[in-house]
C-alpha cells in the first residue's frame, strides 16, 4: 500500500486488506469506517475506540483529508449556500448546499472543469481540467456537513463535471455515501445526473447500481440539440433514448428528464410537442429548469409568461412535472460561475490605491 494513503475513498474492504498489510486484525476497518463515513473525523487520533499505538501509526502513515472552503456565499432568499473548496494539489471545486422543508441536499462535483462545453453552462467554458478521485468527491459532502451540521437527507451529482465521464470514481463515491456505516443516505436520494454518455447509461442498468438517474435532455431535435450540447454529436438523441430506455426496462425505477428552458430557442409549441413524446416514452418525470443566466451568454432568463405558455402545454400531458427555480440565483449557484469570479479576482486584482480608505 502506498504511503500517506488517503483513507476518505477507501471501501472496508480497502481498510481491511491495508490493516492486514500492517498485522492489525480486519475488524479495526469496520471502526475505522464508522470514523470516518459516519462521524466525518478529521484525525486518525479522534477515533478513540483504536489502541494508542494504531492511531500514531494512521496519523504518520495515512491522512484523512477534507478541502479547505475558500468562499461561502449565502443566499438572502433561500437558505442556500455555495461552497468554493481547493483541493491538495490547488484544484478548485463547487458545490451547493441547498435547503427545502425537511429536505437538506447537497450537490457535488465530480471533475474539475467539464469536457462537454455545454454552451449554456459555466462550466463548461472552464474546459476540463482533471477527474476527481473517489475521496475528493465524497469529500466536499463531508466538508460542507462539518460546516453546516445536522443531517443531509439528498445529494446529487450535478456539480461541475459529467459525472458518467468520471464513472468508477462516482459509482464507488455514491456507494460510500449511500453505506450503511457511514452517512446511510438511500439510494434513491441519490441522483446521478448525466448529459447523454449512452455507453455508461447502459453499464448503470447492466450493474443494476441502485441510484436514481437524471437526464439532461435540454432540445427535443438533434439540431439544436447538438448546437446547445457538443456531446450530443457522439452520443444522439436515438443513442440516449435508446440507452435510456434499456436501463428503464432493466432498472424498474423512473428516470428524471431535465429540460432547461431557453426562450426563443428550445420552448416553441413544437418543442413541447415532441418533449411530451420523448417524456412519455421514457415512462419519466420532467423536470423543467428556467436558465439561470451566467456571465457572457447570449441566452436569458424566461419571463413568467414564457414559462407558464410552455408549462402549460406539458404539464396536462405528462404524469409529473416540476419547475426548479434555481435557489442560487443571487449566490453565482451556476456550476462553475463561484470559480470564475474566483480566478479573475486572482488575474486582476484590485489596485489597492484605488480602494476607498
Amino acid at each position: 500500500m502506498a504511503e500517506n494513503l488517503n483513507f476518505t475513498g477507501l471501501t472496508p474492504d480497502e481498510l481491511e486488506q491495508y490493516l492486514k498489510s500492517i498485522d492489525q486484525p480486519k475488524y479495526r476497518a469496520g471502526q475505522i469506517f464508522s470514523w470516518i463515513h459516519g462521524r466525518v473525523v478529521q484525525s486518525f487520533n479522534q477515533m478513540t475506540d483504536l489502541p494508542a499505538e494504531l492511531r500514531q501509526q494512521l496519523e504518520s502513515d495515512c491522512k484523512l483529508e477534507l478541502p479547505d472552503i475558500l468562499k461561502i456565499d449565502d443566499s438572502g432568499k433561500t437558505g442556500s449556500r455555495k461552497f468554493l473548496m481547493e483541493l491538495s494539489d490547488g484544484g478548485k471545486v463547487e458545490s451547493v448546499f441547498l435547503p427545502e422543508g425537511k429536505r437538506r441536499t447537497v450537490c457535488i462535483s465530480s471533475q474539475i472543469g467539464c469536457p462537454l462545453a455545454c454552451k449554456f453552462c459555466a462550466t463548461g467554458k472552464m474546459g476540463f481540467i482533471r477527474n476527481l478521485t473517489t475521496a475528493e468527491i465524497v469529500a466536499q459532502l463531508y466538508a460542507i456537513k462539518r460546516e453546516m451540521g445536522g443531517r443531509i437527507t439528498n445529494v446529487v451529482f450535478m456539480g461541475m463535471g459529467e459525472p458518467l465521464l468520471n464513472y468508477n470514481s462516482v459509482i464507488k463515491a455514491a456507494r460510500l455515501i449511500h453505506h450503511e456505516s457511514g452517512l446511510n443516505i438511500g439510494a434513491r436520494k441519490i441522483t446521478i445526473s448525466t448529459s447523454g454518455i449512452a455507453s455508461r447509461i447502459r453499464q448503470l442498468a447492466d450493474e443494476r447500481q441502485p441510484f436514481r438517474l437524471a437526464f439532461s435532455l435540454n432540445a427535443t431535435t438533434d439540431k439544436v440539440r447538438s448546437q446547445l450540447m457538443p456531446i450530443n454529436l457522439k452520443h444522439d438523441l436515438t443513442a440516449c433514448i435508446d440507452a435510456l430506455e434499456y436501463y428503464s426496462s432493466r432498472m424498474r425505477q423512473k428516470i428524471t428528464v431535465e429540460y432547461i428552458q431557453l426562450p426563443g430557442l428550445n420552448d416553441f409549441k413544437d418543442d413541447a410537442d415532441r418533449l411530451i413524446k420523448i417524456v412519455r416514452k421514457l415512462r419519466a418525470k420532467l423536470n423543467i429548469i428556467p436558465f439561470n443566466p451566467i456571465p457572457n451568454s447570449t441566452y436569458r432568463h424566461p419571463n413568467q409568461n414564457e414559462l407558464n405558455r410552455f408549462y402549460s402545454i406539458v404539464e396536462p400531458a405528462i404524469e409529473t412535472v416540476t419547475v426548479r427555480w434555481s435557489q442560487g440565483s443571487d449566490i453565482s449557484a451556476a456550476c462553475g460561475q463561484l470559480y470564475a469570479e474566483n480566478e479573475k479576482r486572482k488575474r486582476h486584482p484590485a489596485d489597492k490605491t484605488q480602494q476607498p480608505a
